[in-house]
């Protein structure tokens, strides 16, 4: 057996449940083995053990809670453009995973001020959750972002949000994306991908002003090399000399060349500044896809974040 193994399975004791049933099996067994005489003497003594641990467990259920704010430690703070950061935060305990549906976001507040973000974070990891918040000159809670240090507190509550996905709901999926946008549309991308029943065919469209303004473009075009069902195409405002995107503000010619016609098995999803939205709602109203609306129900056709 490998030293790997062994360090794995004493890892579970970190979690609450298994912290309870697995050292309890243990002595109930041993008592049975050295004599059934002693199995009620052991029973009286276990019960504040058990208690104290199904309190704990019931105590450590979840980090996030949709309506508590729970202060949560800045673990690290990582600069990934001029005006972009990720942050990350951890949970409670070092085996939880951050439960959320699909696309949803987690509340935020700074100095009485809430703003919604979208983890970043692969739904497996353990310990923490990411979010990447954009700073802005006139920004109240961006500002207050930036001059964060390692180990300050702040408050979460969540998952928050309305949108609805099921494995296969549509054959094809259109999807703009402006600026910060990028990041519920991740969790649809890494909920596809790691679905290995879904073989859902996703295109996006992803707008920005300068080549520097695409977060995460790494992990985009990677995904795009690893998912034959996905396709990138950026486009910029401001595009550098040599650029081999699209150029200018997403146009109803680029969505009819990239994104998927309307029909019953499409759908469209948007996520990025309300010019963006506002733009979007007209363009998939001319090429037949239902009027979206804001705020988008679960199950729209196209659905606006």
């Amino acid at each position: 057996m490998k030293m790997s193994e062994v360090e794995d399975k004493r890892e579970l004791l970190k979690d609450p449940v298994h912290g309870i049933y697995i050292p309890v099996t243990l002595v109930i067994v041993g008592t049975l083995i050295m004599g059934y005489q002693w199995l009620p003497y052991v029973l009286a003594l276990l019960i504040p053990f058990l208690t104290f641990r199904l309190y704990d467990a019931y105590r450590h259920k979840s980090t996030l809670h949709t309506e508590k704010w729970n202060e949560l430690e800045l673990l690290d703070k990582t600069i990934v453009s001029r005006n972009c950061a990720i942050y990350r935060f951890g949970l409670y305990r070092e085996t939880e995973t951050l439960s959320r549906p699909v696309g949803h976001h987690v509340a935020c507040q700074v100095n009485d001020k809430i703003r919604y973000y979208t983890p970043i974070s692969s739904k497996f990891d353990k310990g923490f959750f990411d979010i990447i918040v954009k700073s802005y000159v006139d920004g109240d809670v961006s500002k207050e972002f930036a001059s964060m240090y390692k180990g300050q507190k702040v408050k979460f509550r969540g998952p928050v949000g309305r949108f609805n996905y099921a494995t296969n709901m549509a054959k094809e999926i259109g999807i703009v994306a402006g600026g910060s946008g990028i990041t519920p549309i991740l969790q649809v991308l890494e909920e596809i991908a790691t679905t290995p029943e879904d073989v859902t065919k996703v295109s996006l469209i992803y707008a920005n002003e300068t080549e520097n303004d695409i977060l995460l473009k790494e992990e985009l075009d990677e995904l795009a090399a690893a998912y034959p069902n996905f396709d990138v195409h950026y486009t910029l405002t401001s595009p550098p000399e040599g650029w081999a995107g699209d150029t200018g503000y997403v146009t109803k010619e680029m969505v009819e060349a990239y994104l998927p016609k309307a029909s019953d098995d499409s759908r469209i999803l948007v996520c990025g500044p309300q010019g963006l939205n506002k733009l979007m709602i007209d363009i998939t109203e001319e090429l037949g896809f239902q009027k979206a609306k804001m705020p988008s129900k679960g199950d729209d056709q196209v659905f606006i974040f």
